[in-house]
């Protein structure tokens, strides 16, 4: 294999976060029933970057299916599609997206079981994450979801009880984290680490999820970032696995180049 040019290793960086913030584009797009992206010409304005280094992450998410260029048609969002697996939908861990979207975009029949928003004091370990004071207020926003009647998943999330110099009101929480980052404050996520482990179900855990105690459960945590790689919210997510199960949508990054 060649060897690459200080360009190609400059401009890797650049592919990767235009192609982050197409992802959360397309969420959003999906979001408003829109199964189309703006013209190139657009995009590269609207994203501040090249039109080279917009072709080459179109190209990757292309590669991945997530999307389908067409010529005189323009670039269509690939529909996500139900991937079964004794009957469990697939959830894509590489690019910021919610729940909701994923299980209804799937086609799966799932609801809503239980939301709680909790203000309470920030520990030693998630406080200097979210650049404050080990005690300072945050928000623990939880939210439960069963698919076809069952208990599914768990989502937690936790951020700062202010944003933008003003207080959060609780209730703009309840639909969801990255929609309220989305559509009530504007703030864009721009990328995701995660950490993917299996546990054993227990206590309150188990009971939450309606599976015997010792049962694995798939757990993600993850740290949402915002521009000027500021984590702006923390997040845990604990899967049934016989409902949902982890899966990449898109190339790794030494596949992608």
């Amino acid at each position: 294999m060649a060897a690459l040019s200080s360009d190609d290793t400059a401009r890797r960086p650049r592919v990767d976060t235009v192609t982050t913030r197409l992802r959360v584009l397309i969420d959003e797009q999906r979001a408003r029933g829109f199964h189309r992206l703006p013209p190139e010409k657009e995009l590269s304005e609207q994203l501040g970057t090249s039109r080279g280094t917009l072709r080459e992450a179109l190209a990757t998410l292309e590669a991945a299916g997530e999307i389908e260029r067409r010529r005189r048609v323009g670039t269509l969002i690939t529909t996500p599609q139900k991937i079964t697996l004794d009957h469990a939908v697939a959830y894509p861990i590489d690019y910021i997206c919610s729940v909701s979207d994923i299980l209804g975009g799937a086609g799966t029949t799932y609801a809503v079981r239980e939301v709680s928003v909790r203000r309470e004091a920030a520990d030693d370990a998630d406080a200097p994450l979210l650049g404050l004071r080990p005690g300072a207020p945050v928000f623990r926003v939880c939210r439960s979801y069963e698919v076809d009647g069952a208990a599914a998943a768990l989502v937690e999330h936790t951020l700062p009880t202010e944003l933008n110099g003003h207080d959060v009101r609780i209730n703009s929480l309840t639909d969801g984290v990255t929609t309220f980052f989305r559509d009530v404050e504007h703030i864009p996520l721009v990328r995701s680490d995660h950490a993917v482990t299996a546990i054993a179900a227990t206590g309150e855990l188990a009971a939450e999820l309606d599976v015997t105690p010792g049962a694995p459960l798939l757990v993600v945590h993850c740290r949402l970032y915002t521009d000027g790689d500021r984590i702006i919210a923390l997040g845990r997510l604990v899967f049934r696995p016989d409902s949902l199960y982890l899966t990449a949508s898109a190339y790794p990054r030494s596949l992608a180049k």
